[in-house]
């Protein structure tokens, strides 16, 4: 993912200053083969082997042809403000710079050739692979090498979810059909904006003008000018004069060759490697962030923001609830707790010998039962009014799991009346049986 990706409504001069450039056999050779092709290819690029310090085997730009695409529909609309517009074209020669460093100090690139233009997504994606390298088994391209065999994605899906980052990237700069073949010096990588089905016509082809004409010593064609990183002759970036083994020129801003400065080329290579885990960590932010409004870095940030704001927010929204929640169990164990400490010292208080505290407290006791409708049932006991007798009922209808849904008492002289409706158990069906367990349970 790049800063900024910038519309056009034609070819970029970012590119057409590379047509100055004196055509190679091997810029013949990406040219023919993309230009004979019925499908319509953005670009070819060639990808050799090299050997770092360990002896490990990775790719590095060879040679790049690009032809460009036929619907520029996919690039984003240009700012309409002028402090936006300059914005945008001083990222541009901010990347662009920061393209040089990596390239070598010895090449000077003309920033005037990209001031008040705009490049397609698939042009600045071109542009931007002169800086990467792969190494064996990353991503598609180190599949292609390790494997020996075909690459072929197509449809934004393929891309999009491929494990691959320079797959995803491809999609998201307009690339709708992403090709690797493998070569005898190394990967060979096509793309194209449409959908364009498996072509073996297309990979014989390729094998029969790459197979076998690539130089086996990736380093021999290295000159002091581009040592620092990659060569391409289709890029007035790279310069690829065989006569610069033999004369060496001072930088034209006085700056001292390369040629024997070692340091820097670990340098290129650690700020290459930054980049390249910053784009990383961009796409992984790009993977979990839902809506993002812009596909620039500063866009993506500020989406970021507004999503974990959003995240922040719904966690404090549940954390509330869930205070709550925890607070109405705490009371409602309170009141359990103290109905069950209220029940224990009420049972405690009960005599032992129930039956015959009961048996001599009730006397004249009279117990009614009638059936009521939705099995409900209606209890009238008199009594004499001592030793609590309310109390004591209420006791036995406890005791009996007697679901009580109104009672009610009155006293006349020294006799009380209790009438009580209750909900029938399952087991007491019949007024016979209601009353005998209740005279049972008061001990009469």
């Amino acid at each position: 993912m790049e800063e900024k990706i910038i519309s056009s409504s034609s070819s970029s001069s970012l590119l057409s200053f590379s047509q100055e450039t004196p055509s190679s056999t091997l810029k013949q050779k990406l040219q023919f083969l993309v230009k004979s092709q019925q499908d319509s290819w953005a670009y070819a690029i060639l990808w050799r082997t090299s050997n770092d310090d360990q002896g490990r085997l990775f790719l590095t730009w060879e040679d790049g042809h690009f032809q460009g695409t036929k619907d520029s529909s996919p690039k984003p609309s240009a700012p309409t403000k002028v402090s936006d517009v300059q914005a945008l074209h001083n990222e541009r020669r901010k990347d662009m710079k920061g393209l040089q460093g990596l390239i070598g100090d010895n090449h000077d690139i003309d920033l005037s050739l990209i001031d008040d233009t705009d490049i397609t997504h698939a042009e600045w994606y071109y542009v931007m692979s002169l800086s990467r390298s792969f190494s064996a088994g990353d991503g598609v391209l180190g599949k292609a090498l390790s494997t020996g065999s075909l690459v072929w994605l197509t449809g934004a899906i393929e891309l999009q979810f491929n494990d691959c980052e320079r797959a995803r990237e491809a999609q998201l700069h307009g690339i709708e059909t992403l090709v690797c073949i493998p070569t005898s010096s190394g990967v060979l990588e096509l793309g194209s904006s449409e959908i364009i089905n498996e072509n073996w016509g297309l990979v014989q082809q390729v094998k029969s003008l790459f197979g076998s004409d690539q130089n086996p010593n990736p380093n021999s064609n290295l000159t002091p000018s581009s040592i620092s990183e990659h060569s391409d002759s289709d890029c007035p970036l790279r310069a690829n004069n065989k006569t610069d083994t033999e004369k060496i020129t001072p930088n034209k801003r006085g700056r001292k060759p390369i040629l024997g400065r070692k340091k820097p080329l670990n340098q290129v290579e650690a700020e290459r490697q930054r980049r390249e885990k910053l784009n990383s960590r961009f796409y992984a932010l790009r993977a979990v962030v839902p809506n993002v409004s812009r596909m620039d870095k500063a866009s993506l940030l500020s989406d970021a923001v507004s999503y974990i704001g959003e995240l922040k927010s719904k966690i404090e929204h549940l954390e509330s609830r869930l205070h709550k929640n925890n607070k109405k169990v705490k009371v409602e164990m309170f009141y359990s707790m103290a109905n069950q400490s209220t029940t224990s010292l009420a049972e405690q208080a009960r005599p032992r010998n129930s039956s015959a505290v009961a048996t001599a407290g009730w006397r004249d006791l009279q117990v009614d039962i009638k059936i009521m409708g939705n099995g409900d049932a209606m209890i009238r006991v008199q009594s004499e009014n001592v030793n609590y007798p309310a109390a004591r009922l209420m006791g036995a209808l406890r005791d009996l799991e007697f679901q009580v849904h109104h009672a009610s008492l009155s006293c006349v002289n020294e006799l009380m009346l209790q009438d009580i409706i209750v909900q029938i158990p399952h087991g007491l069906r019949t007024q016979e049986s209601l009353k005998a367990a209740i005279l049972r349970t008061l001990g009469h």
